[in-house]
């Protein structure tokens, strides 16, 4: 013992470096140095995800994920525009599902200032003008716009699609945690234009929303299917 602790202490005197670690955590320490010293721009596609996937997988290489998304979607580029559904589809867990959506956030929020706060939704036609400027539309999800007393937006955020009671929950506890008086809800339904109505499961899923809005003295404004060009108002069968 006393002898290695004396070839330490050599080693140290003499200004000897300390060795590079291996295994995941020193591959992530050497590929953040590279970040620093030549940029992000010196990193191949793969590796980039690579980085991405730091977040979502602390102490596993993450090298073979990349690799196999990049397989699978063709592109960065594709990647990162994947929806959730298909980055689950694709193997990826909840925490990379959400590491994955950040780079599209921080773009769409570069090219569209952040609105919140200062959003008044005093009417319909106020909504519907603020969707039509939206940078994109999530298909897989229902958007969600939390409201303040005076019809003020606090926040526009996407719950993925779930089972009924599942959204209700997740929406119903944003809503508390942000102090909201009352929601609008929003699922696009891309090209296909929606019943006159909505579907009976769009009714019943409103209905379970509204209601359970209500007991916690919140009010549910509408519940809106946009798509082909159409925009149907759940509103009527809401409060029927």
């Amino acid at each position: 013992m006393g002898t290695r602790q004396e070839e330490l202490r050599l080693q140290k005197g003499a200004g000897m470096k300390k060795p590079v670690a291996t295994g995941p955590g020193g591959h992530r320490g050497r590929m953040r140095q590279r970040i620093r010293v030549a940029g992000a721009q010196s990193l191949a596609d793969y590796e980039l995800l690579e980085v991405l996937l730091f977040a979502a997988i602390p102490r596993r290489d993450t090298k073979p994920q990349a690799k196999a998304l990049l397989a699978h979607f063709g592109s960065l580029e594709a990647v990162l525009e994947a929806s959730p559904a298909s980055l689950r589809a694709a193997g990826l867990g909840p925490r990379g599902v959400a590491v994955m959506a950040c780079p599209a956030l921080v773009a769409g929020r570069l090219a569209h200032a952040d609105l919140r706060g200062c959003v008044l939704f005093a009417d319909m036609a106020a909504l519907l003008a603020y969707c039509d400027r939206l940078p994109n539309r999530d298909p897989d999800g229902v958007r969600v716009f939390h409201l303040d007393s005076a019809g003020q937006l606090l926040a526009d955020e996407v719950v993925p699609q779930a089972a009924a009671a599942e959204m209700c929950r997740a929406i119903l506890a944003r809503a508390l945690e942000l102090h909201a008086v009352s929601l609008i809800t929003m699922r696009d339904t891309g090209a296909a234009v929606p019943p006159p109505q909505g579907s009976m499961a769009d009714q019943r899923w409103g209905r379970m929303l509204y209601n359970h809005a209500r007991l916690m003295g919140m009010d549910v404004q509408d519940c809106l299917i946009r798509g082909g060009g159409r925009t149907v108002s759940l509103r009527p069968v809401l409060v029927a």
